[in-house]
């Protein structure tokens, strides 16, 4: 895949930090040393931590190096690093109080393997906090879904988007394997979208990537064109010309005990 784009990313970047501030107000720990945020992204997710902790060491870990740049220009006094959070976790030789992901893990396979990999990496004590976009549950990743399978889109769209996430039953198993200090939450976000253009906007930067570096400049037009289609049949239109965008993503923090 690409790298990311932190330009496009950062269009939304009051909508995609208000988990990343739900999530890290829901830790609880006055001894909170060092942080770790995996996927960190544009470092607004690393600066809502800075804030939080203000005398830990934060360390925000990412493996797009626009996106990196992004974060090391907005927050000059954090640390960033280059990380593959697939490949590279047995490379992280600290230790940490806090380790941190918000809306990164969904891309990356195993999550069994990976939450235990995660876990590893924490001090006795302390606490993974994680954030997952809720897709089986968000009418965009069905139609996304449908477009590339759909007669027209199948045969451009040869590669498929790959879907990571467990059900909340199943991240409960693997958590309460680890740990029987944890707790597993889910919140909906009713977005005011200005405009079926902005939700669009919006999944050019996460979701439709993996879509749309598979199609010609000509291609992705009509792709985009068949995907807005599908938003208006999808998403109604408020009295004041907004759209309500449901956003519902999932929880989880655990201590480590021992």
């Amino acid at each position: 895949m690409s790298d990311w784009s932190a330009a496009q990313y950062s269009k939304f970047k009051q909508e995609r930090t208000i988990s990343a501030i739900d999530l890290a107000n829901s830790i609880e720990g006055e001894n909170v040393n060092s942080v770790l945020d995996i996927g960190c992204g544009i470092g607004n997710s690393t600066a809502v931590l800075a804030k939080k902790f203000p005398c830990a060491k934060i360390t925000g870990a990412d493996n797009s190096a626009d996106m990196l740049a992004t974060a090391k220009k907005d927050n000059p006094g954090i640390e960033f690093i280059k990380l593959d959070a697939e490949k590279e976790i047995d490379s992280i030789k600290n230790r940490y109080d806090v380790v941190f992901s918000n809306a990164c893990i969904q891309w990356i396979p195993n999550h069994c393997k990976l939450l235990k990999d995660l876990f590893s990496l924490l001090n006795v004590g302390g606490i993974l906090a994680v954030q997952i976009p809720q897709q089986s549950k968000h009418p965009v990743h069905s139609i996304m879904k449908s477009l590339s399978n759909s007669e027209k889109w199948n045969n451009k769209l040869r590669v498929k988007r790959a879907y990571n996430n467990l059900s909340e039953s199943e991240y409960y198993d693997v958590l309460s394997e680890l740990t029987d200090n944890f707790r597993i939450w889910e919140t909906t976000y009713l977005h005011s979208m200005p405009s079926y253009e902005s939700i669009v906007e919006w999944y050019k930067g996460t979701g439709l990537r993996p879509y749309l570096e598979q199609l010609s400049a000509s291609d992705q037009k009509a792709y985009l064109c068949d995907f807005m289609q599908c938003l208006k049949n999808t998403y109604p239109v408020q009295k004041n010309g907004e759209i309500i965008f449901r956003f519902p993503r999932l929880f989880f923090i655990a201590r480590k005990s021992k």
